[in-house]
């Protein structure tokens, strides 16, 4: 099969998997996946794709941890820095010992060194599968964040210690003191040699821009290619974690380029936008190849007459329950002994915490990819023994820890879920607060005091959307019955006002043809039945539109003998007085049948005509006003990031949120900017 063939189909299942997952939610993405890549080995044998572990390290886990590192937050890792580090380093030495000497006990075939390599490979957890799975799952930021600054550096400790496990297993020799010193040299070289090559790649970047070539997509491409080359001259040259040091390099990026005065916010935008894309498809693929994998390597086990299988699955389980079990204990001592913010918490949250961390240890793609590097022989030549069982092993561990993830965490995760606020909630408030602080601030401004005022309306009609649930004014499709009957009529008075408004000679034919098909189309969009009804009930008066309509093509006739941007801007206005008149009508007639039964409804009907005032009085500015309406614009924006800062660091928002009010403020300015 061709290599495009391949990669098509695989990207095919990665947009399958996610609308499977949409509609049962209960699976996860990455089951999905695995489910998948399992499905088209069974079916179609030759469909394999070989798992070099170098190579799988540094197409897939080095792009994705250096974005993890890129978008981590750096104030809750630096606070919970202890932690993390007993976790990344202590916590893979202890399972390494521990769970190695048991699986010897359970499995003596299997050697001491062997046991520790298998240990070794299943100590570190998949930060890729966490971070998959934590987006379905409400866990307590604490909790998610100790977990996601683990898997960012565990998988460094883990696979150097499987590297002299294995060379143990191999040689049949081993040095501790060795070992130990080696490890700190590859962890400690691995974040400096980060340190340096990031701050290079930055100093290239910022060259590039300074000879004239600010150029989107070559700092984008660059970008993409800094986890590669970081990756790659870290273990080939440097001989240190390349792990350690892409996500070493991704948090100085991110650093850096909060503090670039040359900071765009275009370029925000569209990277953000690249590295989810590039994210979505590289964790699609993690999840699809191990998958892959699967059937060949339960396949072999089944038939490997050494092998009980029945006794084999059975080990995986008590392998499992071991690191599940050790990992809880380990969490527990932490809070139990930790900082003085966790001795204070009381016992139930702590024991909580505990059992949500040890339930969030998957294992995933890098535990396989660990163990299949495993030779086929030993350096005496002799075969590696128990190599397939090893495999079957952390397959099983795999795919029993995915399972515990999706099925049984969600019960444990979502007991403190009534005093987890909802996100979006949160999100929500932050964010009228951060433009209500702004428009406080721009009424203190003295100069263009016009373009001021424009720019204020604009953001409080901003809130009056969100308020609405974040919607466009004209989208009533997702409304309640109530809302849509109450809508309903007032698209009807919307026209019998605009009808009144003919008769008495205040607006002219054309102007109400417009209007009137437009409130007409509305309603056929919100409900057929009435949609017709109206057309049934007013046949009489398309009689005389038919008559206006002939009018009507006379008059574009004109129009194009004498294509006046005069006229049109002149028809414009009149459209827009109209629907501002309308608005203003429609609000004073809601106000007065509002009771207290139908308050909360009438309110968003409100809101929604007031939506519709601010768009018809919004001003068409000419071309020369719009320079001064841009620079307001930016004031604004200037004035609501500081705003964010301010309240992120008066602790009345957290990262995560002010995370995204940034995010959403840099789509707004780029669209503004361009």
């Amino acid at each position: 099969m061709h290599i495009f063939t391949y990669v098509l189909i695989l990207l095919i299942c990665i947009l399958i998997s996610t609308i499977i997952s949409r509609f049962i939610p209960s699976l996860s993405v990455p089951i999905v996946q695995i489910a998948m890549g399992a499905l088209i080995a069974i079916i179609h044998s030759e469909f394999n794709i070989e798992l070099d572990p170098h190579t799988f390290l540094v197409m897939f886990i080095a792009p994705l941890l250096f974005r993890d590192g890129k978008n981590a937050d750096k104030r809750s890792l630096w606070k919970q820095r202890r932690n993390i580090l007993l976790m990344a380093l202590a916590l893979v030495v202890v399972t390494v010992i521990l769970v190695g000497l048991l699986i010897n006990k359970l499995i003596p075939s299997i050697s001491l060194p062997s046991a520790f390599a298998l240990a070794a490979a299943l100590s570190p957890t998949d930060y890729v599968a966490v971070s998959a799975l934590s987006k379905k799952i409400s866990l307590p930021r604490k909790v998610l964040h100790l977990i996601e600054g683990e898997g960012l550096m565990n998988d460094a400790s883990g696979l150097v210690s499987f590297k002299f496990a294995l060379a143990a297993a191999l040689t049949g020799t081993f040095s501790l003191f060795d070992a130990t010193i080696s490890f700190f040299m590859v962890s400690i070289g691995g974040i400096i040699v980060g340190l340096i090559l990031e701050h290079i790649l930055i100093s290239f970047e910022l060259w590039i821009r300074n000879l004239g070539m600010e150029d989107i997509t070559v700092e984008i491409l660059l970008q993409i290619l800094t986890p590669f080359i970081i990756y790659l001259l870290s273990e080939e040259v440097f001989k240190v974690s390349g792990i350690l040091a892409v996500v070493v390099a991704g948090i100085v990026y991110s650093l850096s380029s909060k503090k670039s005065k040359l900071k765009n916010a275009r370029l925000n935008a569209v990277s953000e936008n690249t590295w989810s894309v590039l994210a979505y498809v590289l964790n699609g693929l993690i999840f699809i190849i191990v998958g892959l994998q699967l059937p060949n390597i339960i396949r072999t086990a089944f038939y490997e007459v050494s092998i009980n299988n029945f006794g084999a699955v059975i080990d995986v389980l008590l392998i499992t329950l071991a690191l599940l079990t050790l990992r809880y204990l380990w969490v527990l001592s932490m809070y139990q002994f930790g900082d003085k913010a966790c001795k204070r918490e009381e016992k139930s949250v702590k024991f909580h915490a505990a059992l949500l961390t040890s339930l969030s240890g998957v294992r995933g793609a890098v535990t396989l990819a660990t163990v299949l590097s495993i030779p086929l022989t030993l350096e005496n030549g002799q075969p590696f023994s128990e190599r397939t069982l090893i495999l079957f092993l952390s397959v099983g561990v795999i795919l029993t820890t995915l399972l515990i993830t999706t099925f049984i965490l969600p019960l444990f995760a979502t007991k403190d879920f009534s005093k987890e606020t909802n996100y979006s909630e949160i999100l929500n408030k932050a964010q009228i607060k951060v433009w209500t602080n702004t428009i406080n601030k721009l009424k203190l401004e003295i100069d263009n005091k016009k373009y001021i005022n424009m720019t204020i309306n604009e953001y409080k009609y901003r809130i009056h959307q969100l308020k609405r649930g974040n919607s466009y004014y004209k989208n009533w499709n997702r409304s309640s019955k109530e809302e849509k009957k109450w809508m309903l009529l007032c698209f009807k008075r919307e026209i019998e006002n605009t009808k009144k408004l003919l008769q008495e000679g205040k607006i002219d034919e054309s102007t109400a043809y417009v209007y009137e098909k437009s409130i007409r189309n509305k309603i056929k969009l919100m409900s057929s039945v009435e949609g017709f009804s109206l057309i049934f009930k007013e046949t009489l008066a398309r009689i005389s539109i038919l008559v206006f309509n002939i009018k009507k093509f006379r008059y574009i006739l004109h129009g194009l003998e004498n294509n006046k941007k005069s006229e049109q801007r002149l028809k414009d206005l009149a459209l827009k007085e109209l629907y501002s008149t309308n608005a203003k009508y429609l609000i004073q007639y809601v106000k007065s049948i509002t009771t207290p039964e139908n308050e909360e409804t009438l309110k968003k009907i409100i809101l929604y005509y007031q939506g519709v005032y601010w768009v018809a009085s919004k001003p068409i500015l000419e071309k020369s006003n719009k320079h001064e309406k841009k620079k307001v614009e930016i004031k604004a924006m200037q004035l609501e990031r500081n705003t964010i800062q301010s309240l992120f660091e008066d602790g009345d928002i957290n990262w995560t949120i002010a995370s995204e009010l940034r995010k959403n403020l840099n789509y707004i300015e780029s669209d503004i900017l361009r």
